[in-house]
């Protein structure tokens, strides 16, 4: 009869086989790189989110897909997503200066930190939309987006 120990170990690498094989299954990956440019300075940090929905797109990073902090260096500032799905997905970068991990806005709902997204676009009444900022991501290919940072 097998120890009540031996049981837990077996179940703990049964269980962790089974996280592995999604990833197994999902087939290739691909990899996105941001390359963000027109930082005023580098105070506090860069935050690069990548979304796969519209839903909460361009600010809120509570529903993104995934996200990346970095430092400005040097008026730019590079983010790498990694193991990502295909899909459709559109980035939004915030220089985060205070380091509060949000966009910050004045009453009028204008953002006082600088932020750009894929496609660099940059509509004068409203926030960019997810569908005017998506791209395509194939299986096993890169991404490189270059996005510039606006005031």
């Amino acid at each position: 009869m097998k120890s009540p120990l031996y049981r837990l170990k077996a179940l703990a690498l049964l269980v962790a086989a089974a996280h592995a094989l999604p990833s197994l299954a999902a087939g290739p990956t691909a990899t996105v790189r941001v390359e963000a440019q027109g930082f005023r300075n580098a105070s506090g940090g860069v935050g690069c989110v990548l979304f796969n929905q519209a839903e909460g797109f361009p600010d809120l990073e509570e529903k993104a897909f995934r996200t990346v902090r970095v430092a400005v260096d040097q008026g730019r500032a590079v983010c790498e997503f990694t193991q990502v799905p295909e899909g459709t997905y559109a980035v939004a970068v915030v220089h985060d200066e205070n380091r509060n991990r949000k966009l910050d806005k004045n009453f009028l709902g204008i953002p006082q930190e600088g932020w750009g997204v894929s496609n660099n676009v940059r509509p004068s009444m409203s926030a960019p939309k997810f569908e005017e900022a998506a791209f395509a991501l194939q299986p096993g290919a890169s991404k490189v987006l270059t996005i510039k940072i606006g005031y």
